[in-house]
């Protein structure tokens, strides 16, 4: 059994690590410090220089997410006096999604508050999440956005009343308008009444969606009915040449790696419990992956796994860098990751729904992994069906060593590979 005082003293710690990390400019995501100085920042001053002039222009800018983070900063943020005190707001912000995660935590796996932060604490060391605080980028305020939305979606088993389910609907739109692909929250919900034949819900949510989507429309139509970046013959169509369902199948085995490698802590944890191996039908399903992935790779399909320098997530860079760009490990580890997600389509109908709410992350053209930091781990403690004998597993004390053991392993790996190697 872990004190109190210990745990109190490492989460003190772990607070420390994340504040040297601002002081000393973190940046282990590599593009961060260029994204902020090229992108977020310029379009911040311009926005508040003249609102409607860059909102008309937004796309010389070369920014591909929405300008939602950028209005709010521009009129909502008083320390954009300065690049470094606009940063430290940001960091300092980031660690609101700490408290609600873990809250959310708590009420829903039944452990005490200290044990609810413990888990928590995990995205202090998350690599992209640390970067992304200390250079003031979009994707922390989506994170933050994102888990109100959660926090008052699973709230409305308690109590379905017309303003939560408002107040649902615009911090999940305020999130998709932050980060686009968070669209996946609002395609869930719409989902879930559907299928669960809640017709009322089905109902206010469409209608504060449309009422929500109108400056979504609007920016459609003033940027010529897509989004784009740059201008003239630099000029890109978005969603016709970055963001397009085409690129489902290619990235499917992408996302499935991406998915285990967040999930592992979770599955070693599992496997102590039951002490028992994968049954036959996961041995079949995974089988029939793994044949069916090297057939493709021997007609070639996958070669493009070999000269994909942008993105790819931690595991395919990793093979990369260790094992000679062998792709057949790559693709048995995929093939791993693919009878996870099966697994878990077998619970529960809301993990199908959830599943197949996140296709729309294999829609670019690169995948990165900060797409899904921390993400993933968001969703498996929120939204996730498992086996209910398993919610009490997060009360062991030797559980959460496991889990903080893992991502701090992948920080300290991550750390030395971009300052390194």
């Amino acid at each position: 059994m872990i004190s109190k005082n210990i745990k109190y003293t490492y989460l003190f710690i772990l607070l420390q690590i994340y504040l040297i990390g601002f002081f000393f400019r973190e940046n282990i995501a590599g593009g961060a410090e260029n994204d902020f100085t090229n992108l977020t920042w310029p379009l911040i001053l311009s926005f508040k220089d003249n609102f409607f002039l860059t909102l008309k222009n937004y796309a010389i800018f070369g920014e591909g997410s929405p300008p939602m983070f950028h209005i709010l900063n521009a009129y909502l943020n008083p320390f954009t006096y300065s690049q470094i005190a606009f940063q430290g707001s940001i960091t300092s912000l980031s660690l609101l999604n700490i408290f609600i995660f873990s809250n959310i935590i708590q009420e829903r796996f039944k452990i005490n508050k200290i044990d609810s932060y413990l888990y928590g604490s995990i995205f202090l060391i998350l690599p992209f999440f640390r970067s992304s605080s200390y250079w003031g980028l979009t994707e922390n305020i989506g994170w933050l956005f994102l888990l109100i939305s959660i926090k008052l979606f699973l709230d409305l088993k308690k109590k379905n009343s017309i303003s939560r389910i408002f107040f649902l609907t615009l911090f999940s739109s305020l999130a998709l308008y932050t980060r686009p692909y968070l669209v996946f929250f609002p395609i869930f919900l719409i989902l879930v009444s559907l299928i669960n034949k809640n017709l009322d819900l089905f109902k206010k949510l469409s209608f504060f969606y449309i009422l929500l989507a109108l400056p979504g429309f609007y920016l459609l139509y003033l940027w010529g009915g897509s989004a784009f970046i740059g201008t003239g013959e630099q000029k890109i169509n978005l969603f016709q040449e970055f963001h397009n369902p085409k690129f489902i199948l290619k990235n499917l085995v992408i996302f499935s790696s991406i998915f285990l490698f967040y999930l592992i802590p979770i599955e070693i944890i599992f496997f102590l419990k039951e002490k028992k191996f994968p049954n036959p039908k996961s041995v079949i399903i995974f089988l029939f992956f793994l044949l069916t992935l090297l057939l493709l790779n021997h007609f070639d399909y996958f070669d493009y796994l070999k000269d994909q320098n942008l993105g790819g997530g931690v595991i395919l860079k990793t093979i990369k860098l260790f094992f000679n760009n062998q792709i057949t490990i790559f693709l048995m580890i995929s093939a791993i990751g693919l009878t996870l997600i099966i697994k878990y389509l077998m619970i529960s109908k809301s993990n199908n729904i959830l599943f197949f709410s996140l296709l729309i992350y294999c829609f670019p053209k690169f995948i990165f992994q900060e797409y899904f930091e921390p993400l993933m781990i968001i969703l498996f403690f929120s939204l996730f069906d498992f086996k209910h004998k398993n919610l009490f597993l997060f009360q062991n004390n030797k559980n959460i060593i496991i889990f903080i053991s893992y991502f701090f392993t992948y920080f300290c790996g991550a750390f030395f590979y971009r300052y390194f190697l």
